[in-house]
């Protein structure tokens, strides 16, 4: 994994409060997401779908869901088109189950240059607005944050539960933790 520093992206946001909250939601987003690739890393692909308990969420489901939710907020608060390819949202968004089928999943190829591909969009879009709309409101019926800004580390947060997950996979496959 790639040490914090090496990636803290300084002065990003400019001054005051949304260029902080900025910045940190980046960095967020960033170290969130380079935990859930160190997690992934050494999966065996033929093993993404395991289930360590019953109706568990398995690799394969937790990387199509990021990617997917990264595209929900585009969507539906950034004003985007999805970018996700068809019939993604049934087998990866909120509500959906894992199934501990491999053919019912694109290839994990795949479901890496989504998630990748998703998450620069998510920040690209994050970074090109200004202050007065990162500090203005979610949609109405939204409740992840109080406003644009502090949506980012609510996204990250969401993947961290998720990497909980995936560090039960991991023990069930018998691999090494990757914190702690």
């Amino acid at each position: 994994m790639q040490r914090d520093a090496e990636v803290a992206e300084p002065g990003i946001g400019g001054s005051g409060r949304a260029g902080l909250l900025l910045e940190n939601g980046l960095f967020r987003l960033d170290f969130a997401r380079r935990v859930t690739l160190a997690m992934l890393e050494d999966v065996p692909f033929d093993r993404w779908c395991l289930q360590p308990v019953a109706d568990a969420n398995h690799a394969m489901w937790i990387t199509g869901h990021l990617a997917a939710i990264d595209d929900f907020f585009l969507v539906n608060v950034g004003g985007r088109t999805s970018a996700l390819p068809a019939g993604w949202t049934a087998l990866f968004a909120t509500g959906s189950k894992p199934v501990a089928d491999l053919d019912a999943y694109p290839a994990p190829e795949v479901l890496m240059q989504q998630l990748a591909a998703r998450r620069e969009d998510l920040k690209s879009w994050f970074r090109s607005l200004g202050e007065e709309e990162l500090l203005s409101p979610l949609p109405a019926g939204m409740r992840f944050a109080a406003n644009l800004a502090e949506l980012m580390p609510s996204v990250a947060w969401h993947e961290a539960w998720h990497g909980g997950q995936l560090s039960l996979v991991r023990k069930a496959l018998g691999l090494a933790p990757k914190l702690g």
